[in-house]
């Protein structure tokens, strides 16, 4: 398949390809999703530009406001990272390059430790409005310690993303990258998850996902895997905090 790249940025060689890729069949079992959960292209550059100056001072941002974001956009719906192309979904918003990378890295890392890995998506949410994330890093402590002693896992990978759109408070997108030979299916890890995260006096719950997870050797579910979580990098949703709080985070799973 022929495409025409244009200049790397970030590690990213973006390109335009006559057709679409199709997507590969799911290993376990896990086919069509939708990043809406049952309730209870050209390389676009974000930077200031002469006639849309970025103002000299910025401070802490008003609730519900959205702080500048300086960071690398794309719309391309095929990205190339370290001599891989993936088929990524820039929906109409774009992708933020950093956070894509660091997610593909993650994955890659993990895909490359254990022969069959183990990717669960899913989303948390707040009924009100904090500045900081330190609830959900409490949550990813929480929940690592307890996945490392039911399943013995010697490293846990994940990435979040945090979006405030329309509601009051923020809500986070999260993924979590496992060895697959020590867990096979979601079902009971959602369960510490939810356990981990929600309040028995409300606050806080945790969507339902028909389908949210991966599993299977990297060749087997990387595509669909890649396309799926490129969804947290989109630019919608992000920004609306404070300038020193964080949009995204993962964890620093090292290549063996």
């Amino acid at each position: 398949m022929s495409k025409i790249a244009v200049e790397p940025l970030h590690g990213f060689t973006t390109a335009v390809l006559p057709q679409k890729k199709e997507a590969k069949p799911i290993a376990g079992g896990a086919s069509s999703f939708s990043e809406k959960p049952k309730k209870r292209g050209y390389l676009l550059v974000s930077k200031d530009s002469p006639d849309n100056p970025l103002p000299k001072k910025q401070g802490k941002t008003k609730r519900g406001s959205k702080t500048r974001n300086r960071k690398t956009v794309t719309k391309n719906e095929f990205v190339t990272y370290k001599g891989v192309t993936y088929r990524v979904n820039p929906k109409k918003s774009g992708l933020y390059v950093e956070t894509l990378r660091s997610m593909i890295d993650q994955f890659e890392i993990a895909a490359s430790m254990w022969s069959r890995v183990f990717v669960l998506r899913f989303d948390l949410h707040q009924d009100f409005y904090t500045d900081n994330n330190k609830l959900v890093s409490k949550f990813i402590k929480r929940i690592s310690i307890k996945l490392k002693r039911e399943y013995g896992f010697k490293k846990i990978g994940f990435c979040w993303v945090r979006e405030q759109e329309k509601a009051k408070a923020q809500h986070y997108h999260c993924v979590l990258f496992l060895e697959g030979r020590k867990v096979q299916h979601s079902k009971r890890i959602m369960e510490f998850i939810k356990h981990a995260w929600e309040s028995p006096v409300g606050g806080f719950h945790v969507p339902y996902f028909s389908r949210p997870f991966y599993f299977g050797k990297r060749d087997e579910i990387a595509d669909q895997v890649i396309y799926r979580i490129s969804y947290l990098a989109k630019t919608r949703g992000k920004g609306y905090r404070p300038l020193q709080t964080k949009d995204f985070q993962c964890s620093r799973l090292q290549p063996v």
